[in-house]
């Protein structure tokens, strides 16, 4: 680990905080936990306003953080479903959480493994979290099971170079790599500890667990997986492959080329047919994490620089998107997409949040998913691969094409119901926020490249 370790300190000793709370504060009133959490969200930032931290870890612990607080703000919409076991929950949460944290600060094999382990135990469980319905229950059997086959070729690709090199560290690994030529055994571990991390960014051939376990999930859970888990699993491998694996550039720029590819057609393709707003938004994650794999197969500093920023809009579009899903789930008991067909004359304010935030996934100018795009396949010119931006090109078209199916139905269906749908005060700023966020990131570019830039170096 790298820097102080404020934040992860801060974080642990909120769960503690939150166990304490969750055993003395009666059921009836543990609705206002929520309140808690946020409490500690904020005191992980004035930890993380430390000026002996790295700028790598700022950033994306600072996303992972504005993850985690808006997570919070969906599941008081959602925590209906399992309030006696709110605080739990949010024990969980900040487990999660303490798990990015170490992602984002690691530098060897083993912390990079405890992390993870950190991370998707906790969501193991917060999938399952709906112990009445079946699906919420099958969606966190099905991802512990794959989820430990997973972790067991991590461990094992760990083991492998663990002894061609004698070290677990990043440094040391790195050095042994560049001293002369590479054995089997060192590839095969590279191969197997990128398989690990393939699994959770949702990369094909790694994707299985996505349909059953967004599906079945609570909502809150699925928006934690689609931003949270990828940028996690993300900012892994940023600090794999630019540290121990830099020696094997020549190796895994070619795999993840070929990587990404294969995973932005699946994901958008696989989008077209659905008619489940939960299922639409999991295949298309997959689709974004082959975008995110384009940038760091250009194996450069700008394609770095490109990832971290298009994490940044995808944060603000999809978080927005899916706090909209929950409030809408909620009016209507249903995630089908037939539910937001005449959305725009029940909730005008919901409809246009949805709107920006499904344009800007779909990378639409000026909005913030336009430029993430945009730098990405600039960064894959530059390394000369115009075949894989030809196919990042083509998905463009075809992800605006199932994003502006479900505007269509919006705007120009009729509604089922002709109620209005209510928004409380605290989801509506939040709302606001994620909206602000996507049009100024996307049009204010400057500023975060030149902090993500900084991060990168």
């Amino acid at each position: 680990m790298s820097g102080n370790f404020a934040v992860e300190i801060t974080a642990a000793v909120w769960i503690l905080v939150l166990l304490a709370s969750d055993l003395i504060i009666p059921t009836k009133r543990k609705d206002s936990l929520w309140l808690l959490a946020l409490l500690g969200f904020g005191l992980c930032g004035v930890a993380l306003s430390s000026k002996n931290l790295p700028g790598f870890g700022v950033y994306f612990k600072s996303l992972f953080l504005l993850t985690a607080a808006v997570v919070t703000v969906m599941v008081r919409e959602f925590q209906h479903h399992f309030i006696e076991r709110i605080g739990s929950f949010f024990m969980l949460l900040f487990t999660a959480l303490l798990g990015m944290f170490i992602l984002a600060s690691v530098n060897a094999l083993l912390m990079l493994f405890l992390g993870l382990e950190l991370l998707t135990f906790s969501l193991y469980i917060m999938a399952a979290y709906l112990k009445s319905d079946h699906r919420s229950v099958e969606a966190g059997m099905k991802y512990l099971i794959l989820g430990s086959l997973s972790s067991a070729l991590l461990v094992y690709g760990i083991a492998l170079l663990y002894g061609f090199s004698g070290s677990i560290h990043f440094s040391s690994i790195q050095q042994q790599l560049s001293s002369g030529s590479i054995p089997a055994t060192a590839q095969a571990g590279f191969l197997l500890v990128l398989s690990g991390l393939a699994f959770k960014i949702a990369a094909v051939p790694f994707h299985f667990w996505v349909p059953d376990v967004y599906e079945g999930a609570p909502t809150p859970v699925v928006a934690l997986l689609s931003v949270g888990s990828k940028m996690a699993g993300i900012v892994a491998l940023l600090r794999l492959l630019n540290g121990a694996f830099l020696p094997l550039q020549d190796l895994w720029v070619a795999l993840l080329a070929i990587l990404s590819a294969m995973t932005m057609l699946y994901g958008n393709l696989t989008a077209i047919p659905q008619t489940n707003i939960k299922m639409l938004l999991g295949y298309s994650s997959i689709g974004h994490a082959g975008y995110l794999i384009m940038g760091l197969s250009c194996g450069t500093s700008f394609g770095a620089q490109a990832v971290g920023y298009y994490l940044l809009a995808y944060l603000f579009s999809t978080l927005a998107v899916f706090l909209v899903v929950v409030v809408v789930s909620n009016a209507v008991g249903s995630d089908s997409l037939d539910s937001y067909a005449g959305l725009s004359r029940r909730s005008g304010f919901l409809a246009a949040v949805l709107f920006i935030g499904l344009l800007s996934l779909a990378g639409v100018p000026p909005l913030a998913g336009f430029v993430g795009k945009l730098l990405v396949l600039l960064a894959t010119v530059e390394r000369g691969k115009l075949w894989l931006v030809a196919i990042g090109a083509v998905n463009v078209a075809i992800s605006l094409y199932y994003y502006l199916m479900v505007v269509k139905r919006m705007y120009l269906d009729s509604p089922s119901d002709s109620g209005s749908i209510p928004v409380r005060a605290t989801t509506r700023v939040t709302l606001l926020a994620l909206t602000l966020g996507i049009v100024v990131v996307g049009i204010f570019q400057e500023p975060f490249l030149n902090w993500i830039a900084s991060a990168i170096r």
